[in-house]
């Protein structure tokens, strides 16, 4: 493939810039979803978009058979108020690209931009999903997935990227097999006699009996699951209470789980309610689970990311490809990876001065050099991709 403009990556900045101005929430991304489209319609691809959901899907057909290749990019904000004061800040009180997916689509779009003026060297088709709602289970991914973006032609890989902090501009991180944890949450609800601040041993003190509760619910995870087998509980909130003398006898505690061992995720749910079940009929209580399933693990399929890795050694230099540690973070891309072989991946988004901001913060940001290198990795694994599944 030929090399990327300067042109191409000015215009990805600027297309950085707009999405960034329209932040837009999980499953209203519509203003963002208008913007894609003003861009596809330029395109020589055809577009494939839907009334109940965000998002559009672009078929770019090459200029000979081959096989499919899809791109993805998640295109949705989060819910913070931006102070970053970047000249092209989020217009939208409480939405904010806070985690790049801005970058995301704008590489994305101009990658598409880029096939489509070389489209007659492809051997084969490329698939540009602009997803909505990552950010929010169940996200936008199954429900793509479900409405046909990985049919007609039947899509034979995937990839995808995403910003990390952990890498500088111009590097990318790639991961063989087991990269993302699969996320969970859960609400558990306790509910105990209550009584009077001044005489708590006429009542029961809902606060005490839930900090046991937790305690109990961290230690159980270190006893009930194998120990070689990566999970984890973390408590986010916990509501009680109604006044400084009144002893609470209703606490509602939630969480998230994380793990990258299924087996073990199935464990998660029944130590959590046997263990607070437990603590809670000692103390003449009862709790209430609300356990819901999130996304699961993201699993790279090892031949794609050697096309990846072999991709972006030729695009950037070995040098700057490295190899990332798997994480507790969750992602819908993983849905995509159940159902079709690919390889998601890091790009550094981090200047030589060290993190702007931590993502899904108020005064997040990226490096945007990251943009040139997300543009030729993106386009080179399209290429290699192709070329090795021909």
């Amino acid at each position: 493939m030929k090399r990327i403009s300067q042109e191409l990556v000015q215009y990805a900045t600027e297309m950085r810039h707009l999405l960034h101005q329209n932040a837009e929430l999980s499953f209203h991304e519509y203003k963002t979803t208008e913007i894609i489209l003003n861009e596809l319609r330029k395109l020589p691809v055809e577009i494939t978009t839907w009334e109940d959901i965000c998002g559009a899907v672009a078929l770019l057909r090459g200029g000979s058979p081959g096989p499919t290749v899809a791109l993805r990019a998640d295109i949705d904000a989060l819910p913070l108020q931006e102070d970053s004061g970047s000249p092209y800040a989020s217009k939208n009180p409480g939405a904010m690209h806070a985690c790049a997916h801005d970058m995301h689509t704008a590489i994305l779009l101009g990658v598409a931009k880029y096939y489509s003026e070389h489209k007659d060297e492809l051997h084969g088709n490329l698939k540009f999903i602009f997803q909505p709602a990552e950010e929010v289970p169940p996200g936008g991914a199954k429900t793509l997935i479900e409405k046909g973006v990985l049919q007609n032609p039947k899509v034979d890989a995937v990839f995808g990227l995403h910003h990390a902090t952990e890498n500088r501009t111009g590097e990318i991180g790639i991961h063989y097999g087991q990269f993302l944890a699969s996320a969970d949450s859960f609400t558990l609800t306790l509910h105990v006699k209550g009584g009077g601040g001044s005489a708590p041993h006429k009542g029961v003190d809902g606060i005490m009996v839930a900090a046991e509760i937790i305690t109990a619910i961290e230690v159980a995870m270190t006893r009930r699951i194998d120990p070689v087998k990566v999970a984890l509980i973390s408590f986010g909130t916990i509501h009680a209470g109604t006044a400084f003398n009144i002893l609470a006898n209703t606490v509602e505690i939630s969480g998230t789980a994380r793990t990258l061992d299924p087996e073990a995720m199935r464990q998660i749910p029944q130590i959590i309610e046997e263990t607070a079940s437990g603590i809670a009929a000692v103390y003449g209580g009862t709790v209430e689970l609300d356990y819901k399933a999130g996304y699961p693990c993201v699993v790279n399929d090892m031949r794609m990311t050697k096309i990846l890795e072999t991709a972006a050694v030729k695009a950037i230099g070995s040098e700057k490809v490295f190899n990332a540690d798997a994480i507790m973070a969750g992602d819908d891309m993983a849905y995509y990876l159940q159902e079709v072989p690919g390889s998601y991946f890091w790009l550094g988004i981090t200047p030589q001065s060290g993190i702007i901001a931590p993502a899904h913060t108020p005064k997040f940001d990226i490096d945007e050099g990251a943009i040139e290198t997300g543009l030729e990795v993106m386009a080179a694994v399209a290429a290699e991709a192709l070329e090795e599944l021909a």
